[in-house]
């Protein structure tokens, strides 16, 4: 036990005394969320692998990611331009997307999948998603470069 865990416990029970949660609360945002049907907006990929390659030699500075849902699977390698800038050179198979779409905050990229195969120049570092535009609409967890 830590020091805080008391403080934290008092708080908890402070506040179910004072200020408990309605009893049907749980129930109600699982049948909000079932209503709104939000899997089928779109199938979120999983995070597979994410190595760095070739550390401290002349390639330092680039990530792989993989990213897979059913048939589908999303390679990311990921260069470090400078110390803001990255680079993505993606690749996706078994979907057959036409675009991709990634955004960072509230920015937003756009670019073309040819044969599986799509690229990002210049992005900023930090934290993105991309989605994946075609018959089946695809997305990735948010994920930093």
């Amino acid at each position: 036990m830590t020091e805080r865990e008391p403080v934290f416990t008092d708080l908890r029970a402070m506040y179910e005394a004072v200020d408990p949660p309605p009893a049907h609360l749980v129930d109600a945002m699982i049948a909000v969320v079932a209503a709104e049907d939000l899997d089928s907006e779109y199938e979120l990929l999983s995070l597979m692998s994410r190595t760095s390659e070739l550390v401290g030699t002349r390639g330092s500075g680039v990530m792989t990611i993989e990213f897979s849902h059913d048939e589908t699977s999303v390679l990311l390698r990921i260069a470090t331009v400078d110390e803001s800038t990255r680079r993505i050179d993606g690749w996706v198979t078994g979907a057959a997307p036409t675009q991709a779409r990634l955004t960072a905050g509230d920015r937003t990229w756009t670019g073309d999948v040819t044969d599986g195969r799509f690229e990002f120049d210049a992005l900023p570092a930090g934290l993105i998603r991309i989605y994946f535009l075609g018959d089946a609409e695809l997305a990735t967890p948010t994920f930093e470069i």
